[in-house]
């Protein structure tokens, strides 16, 4: 029994469990997330297909067939800019590296500015014009804070091992596509992708290697976009290390294969788990994470359902049904058209509208009700907050942002827990590539080979906790300083360098900005021997000052006679 053979189960399972998740997914996409994935919108699930159906109907007008009102919608457009601002803004540094280890002695000055030369160097990878970074990571954002579940795809670029500024491509891998599995403790451990390929784009994909039916779907014009299902499988290899230089005996093996004629494409490894998975809010050890408007499907669909009726009675209200006295007349009801026939001899009208008590305001207040409710489940009223803020003052500013951190910050420690498959994957490729080799411009000092070298977040929601401690210093300042003229002994209590320590670093500011300890000691010693210098001029000016004024005294106390006797 070949290995393909024993993974269809394994991803028939997948999709078995999947099946729960994907009921989810597709009201997500109907009622609130019109612009994601397609494949959770048709009405046999992602599993069905599309066949002729494209044609039958406007896609825009099936994508959006149930929004009637859009106030969900852009709540989440809203919430996924700030939650990609708070978290992952572009042309910031949003992390920095550290040591892993929470026992580890703090970093030396050489290991924190070796650590920000790593840190600039990946965003310079990352954001290079050909990794595809942008792109890829605002989907992931998306996907993450709409469907609960974003995947970003770090590849190595095997095309060209010598371009160093794209050694890493970055791909999103949409929800419908993509298979997690995790352990008995939640981490993920394997996965499944199952993709849809041209003829001609599986060609392309697997240099050739693929079976004989899809080669000659791609040398035939009139096939060649006929459509096969490619599998790409990895999971947990068997014997695998994870300090291992061979592929073959990686931690994760890998295997692209035909799920119809169980052709094996490929087959690889992998040293890292390849997937960043991010996920809004996890519900237990499920492998998939659940949106923010999770809890709030009934009021969406209540809100779109009060919304259909309230534009169905504005119709009815300004164009009711009309009854006429006999079937075959029809009104006219264009402005200055004449009806004849439609009245009696005593000038009463044969029509009337059919309902006259229609109220197209009953609604309002009910709808009102429940768009605040989304306002505050979905986090709108914060950034109204902080869009409301002119006139406050900086502590209530910092005030508010510590609030929207405190609220906030849970799901975006989520979302950004991802983020350190995302570095580890990175260092794997840059460390196999000898960006780290002796003599390279990112060669680690001796501390940082010996310890464990870990991903530390400094996005602009961990700067907005650390808010907290700058005012605190601050603070204390004021309080230092009445206290010292008070009793300048307290000084002695306090140390001014771990302070400034302190502040740099919940201010986010670079270690670059402080002098090494040999700078700090040799300034210290120049300035010690500059005012032992000034000193000493200053007593030797003292010293001539005072033989120049006590001359004349001299002198006069000399002359004979100049002191009267005494006696």
């Amino acid at each position: 029994m070949g290995i393909v053979d024993d993974l269809k189960p394994e991803l028939q399972s997948a999709r078995s469990e999947r099946q729960w998740y994907e009921a989810d997914w597709q009201d997500y996409v109907t009622y609130t997330a019109p612009d994601m994935e397609r494949a959770f919108n048709r009405p046999g699930g992602v599993s069905a297909a599309d066949g002729m159906s494209v044609f039958r109907q406007s896609a825009a007008r099936q994508r959006s067939r149930k929004l009637f009102d859009p106030t969900a919608v852009w709540l989440l457009d809203r919430l996924a800019s700030g939650v990609g601002s708070l978290t992952m803004p572009e042309g910031f540094s949003w992390h920095g590296v550290g040591f892993g280890d929470p026992f580890a002695p703090p970093p030396t000055q050489a290991d924190e500015e070796f650590f920000e030369l790593v840190r600039d160097h990946l965003f310079r990878v990352r954001y290079a014009g050909r990794s595809g970074f942008s792109l890829a990571n605002r989907s992931r954002i998306l996907s993450t804070v709409k469907l609960g579940t974003g995947v970003l795809f770090p590849l190595e670029n095997e095309y060209n091992l010598a371009d160093i500024r794209t050694p890493v491509h970055y791909r999103y891998v949409p929800l419908h596509e993509v298979y997690l599995v995790v352990d008995a403790q939640g981490n993920d451990c394997g996965f499944f992708r199952v993709r849809r390929l041209a003829a001609w784009q599986a060609l392309k994909e697997y240099g050739g290697n693929v079976s004989q039916g899809v080669k000659e779907d791609a040398a035939d014009p009139k096939r060649k976009n006929t459509e096969h299902v490619f599998v790409h499988a990895c999971f947990l290899r068997e014997g695998g290390h994870i300090d291992a230089s061979d592929a073959r005996r990686s931690r994760f093996e890998s295997i692209h294969f035909e799920e119809d004629g169980q052709h094996i494409c490929r087959r690889g490894g992998f040293f890292e788990y390849p997937l960043v998975i991010s996920r809004w809010d996890r519900d237990g050890l499920s492998p998939y994470g659940s949106p923010p408007q999770a809890k709030l499907m009934s009021d969406i669909k209540s809100l779109q359902s009060l919304a259909r009726d309230g534009l169905i009675a504005s119709s009815q209200a300004v164009r009711p049904p009309i009854a006429t006295h006999r079937e075959e007349r029809q009104l006219d009801l264009n402005p200055g058209r004449t009806n004849p026939g439609l009245i009696d001899e005593q000038g009463r009208p044969l029509f009337r509208p059919m309902v006259d008590t229609v109220n197209p305001g009953a609604a309002d207040s009910k709808i009102e009700s429940i768009r605040e409710k989304l306002r505050i489940g979905l986090y709108g009223d914060l950034w109204q907050t902080l869009l409301e803020g002119a006139g406050r003052t900086a502590t209530e500013v910092n005030i508010r942002r510590k609030e929207m951190a405190d609220m906030i910050g849970p799901f975006s420690t989520n979302i950004l827990a991802g983020n350190e498959a995302l570095f580890e994957r990175e260092i794997g490729v840059l460390g196999r590539r000898g960006a780290f080799a002796t003599g390279s411009p990112l060669e680690p000092p001796d501390s940082v080979l010996e310890g464990d070298v870990t991903l530390t977040s400094t996005a602009p929601i961990d700067q907005m906790r650390e808010a907290g401690h700058f005012e605190a210093i601050m603070g204390f300042q004021d309080y230092l300083g009445a206290a010292g003229a008070a009793d300048p002994s307290i000084l002695d209590l306090h140390d001014r360098e771990a302070e400034y320590d302190l502040t740099r670093r919940a201010l986010g500011l670079p270690a670059k900005l402080k002098r090494r300890p040999e700078e700090v000691e040799a300034l210290r010693a120049d300035r010690a021997a500059q005012a032992e210098q000034h000193q000493q001029l200053a007593t030797g000016e003292s010293m001539a000052r005072m033989a120049k004024d006590g001359a004349p005294l001299l002198k006069a106390l000399a002359k004979p006679g100049s002191v009267p006797d005494v006696g």
